[in-house]
C-alpha cells in the first residue's frame, strides 16, 4: 500500500505543475500493428472452430431430442445442465429431453472453469505488475509494459491492461531526461488511457491515469496547448472523484490545480483569458478544502500533502496553523520526492519558527 502510495506523491506531484495540451492515436491498433503476430490468427481461427463446434453439437442435440420423441410416448424430463454456456444453450437443453447420460457427452463445465480461472490468473498476474510498475525499477517497469502489451492480443478489449499501460509509461517519462522521449512515452500512455475510456468510460482508474498523463507534459507544450489541457486534467480529475470520491490522490491532484491557478497574478490571467479564453476559477480556500480532505482520506502520514496545506495557510494569512501543519509534514514518512519537499519543510521552518513562542 506503501509503495503505491509512494508512486501518487510522485505521479500527483507532475501531473498539475501547469496546463496541459491533447491527442493520441488508440493504442489498440497501434499495438496490433506493431505486434502482428501468428498467435493473434491461431487465437482468432481457434476461437473460430470452437463455435463451429459448439454449433454442431447444438444442431445435433436438436436431432437428437426429435428422434426421442418420435420413439417415445412420455418423454422423460430433462435434467438441468451441470454447465451453463449461454441462455440459449440451456433452454434448448431444457426442452430437448435429454437423459443424464446424453448430458454427460455435451457438459462444458471444463471450459466454464477454465474461463474462471484464467480471469483469476489475470487479475493475480495485474497484481504483480502493479508492484513492479509502482517499485521504480526500470527493468521490471519495461518488463511489465511488454508483458501488458502481449496480454492485449489476448484481451484486446480490456481496460484494465490498457491504463496500466499509460501508468508504465508514465513512470518510464518520469526516469528520463530526454524531452523527445519523454513526450513520446507520455503520449503513447495518453493513447492508452484513451483507448481504455472508449471501453470504460466510468472507470475511476483510467480518468486517474489519463489526468496525470495529460499534466505530466505540461513543460514540453505550449502556452495555449497547456491552458486547452488545464480543461482537459481538471474534467478528468472531476470524473474519476465523482465515481471514487474516497481517493485520496485525487483530491490531492485537484488541490494543486487550484492552487496553481490561485498562485497566477492579476495580470498573467488577464494575459492568458484575453489569448486564450477563460480560466478556471479557483482560490487558496479551494485548495486547502483540497488537502484537507486529502488528509483526511490518507492512510498513510503524506508529507508533501501537510506541506502544501502549509502554504495554503500562509497564502491565507493562517501563521500560526502554517508551523503546527509543518511540523506533521517534517514526522511524515519518507518518499522519493523527500529531497524537494524536506528542502521546503526546512526552509519554511527558519521562517515561521518564532510563531512557536
Amino acid at each position: 500500500m506503501f509503495e503505491r502510495n509512494k508512486t501518487w506523491q510522485v505521479a500527483a506531484g507532475a501531473a498539475v505543475l501547469g496546463f496541459i495540451g491533447a491527442a493520441g492515436m488508440f493504442l489498440v491498433e497501434h499495438l496490433r500493428q506493431e505486434m502482428r503476430t501468428s498467435v493473434a490468427k491461431d487465437v482468432a481461427k481457434l476461437e473460430k472452430d470452437l463455435l463451429k463446434v459448439k454449433l454442431e453439437l447444438q444442431q445435433l442435440q436438436n436431432q437428437q431430442s426429435t428422434e426421442r420423441s418420435v420413439r417415445q410416448k412420455k418423454p422423460s424430463k430433462a435434467k438441468k445442465a451441470n454447465s451453463i454456456i449461454s441462455n440459449t444453450t440451456d433452454e434448448c437443453f431444457s426442452v430437448s429431453n435429454i437423459d443424464s447420460s446424453d448430458m454427460e457427452f455435451y457438459d462444458f463445465s471444463d471450459d466454464e472453469s477454465s474461463q474462471v480461472n484464467s480471469t483469476s490468473s489475470l487479475d493475480l498476474l495485474l497484481k504483480e505488475l502493479d508492484k513492479k510498475i509502482d517499485s521504480g525499477n526500470v527493468e521490471d517497469i519495461e518488463e511489465s509494459l511488454q508483458k501488458l502489451e502481449d496480454l492485449c492480443l489476448e484481451h484486446p478489449s480490456n481496460p484494465e491492461l490498457l491504463y496500466r499501460i499509460g501508468k508504465a509509461h508514465h513512470k518510464l517519462a518520469e526516469g528520463h531526461d530526454d524531452k523527445e522521449v519523454i513526450h513520446k512515452k507520455l503520449n503513447k500512455g495518453i493513447d492508452a488511457c484513451r483507448a481504455a475510456l472508449n471501453l470504460a468510460p466510468y472507470h475511476a482508474e483510467v480518468h486517474k491515469w489519463l489526468a496525470v498523463l495529460i499534466g505530466s507534459r505540461s513543460n514540453l507544450l505550449s502556452l495555449q496547448e497547456r491552458i486547452n489541457d488545464g480543461h482537459l486534467f481538471k474534467k478528468h480529475v472531476d470524473i474519476a472523484i465523482s465515481i471514487n470520491p474516497n481517493d485520496s490522490s485525487l483530491h490531492y491532484m485537484l488541490g494543486r490545480f487550484n492552487f496553481e491557478i490561485a498562485g497566477l497574478k492579476w495580470y498573467e490571467r488577464k494575459v492568458a483569458t484575453t489569448l486564450f479564453g477563460e480560466l478556471h476559477n479557483a482560490s487558496y480556500k479551494d485548495a486547502l478544502t483540497n488537502f484537507l480532505k486529502a488528509e483526511q482520506l490518507a492512510k498513510f502520514e503524506w508529507k508533501e500533502n501537510r506541506l502544501m496545506i502549509a502554504k495554503c495557510k500562509e497564502a491565507l494569512g493562517q501563521f500560526k496553523e502554517v508551523l503546527n501543519w509543518l511540523q506533521k509534514a517534517k514526522v511524515g514518512r519518507n518518499t522519493t520526492l523527500d529531497e524537494k519537499v524536506d528542502s521546503d519543510i526546512e526552509s519554511m521552518l527558519l521562517k515561521y519558527r518564532d510563531y512557536s513562542r
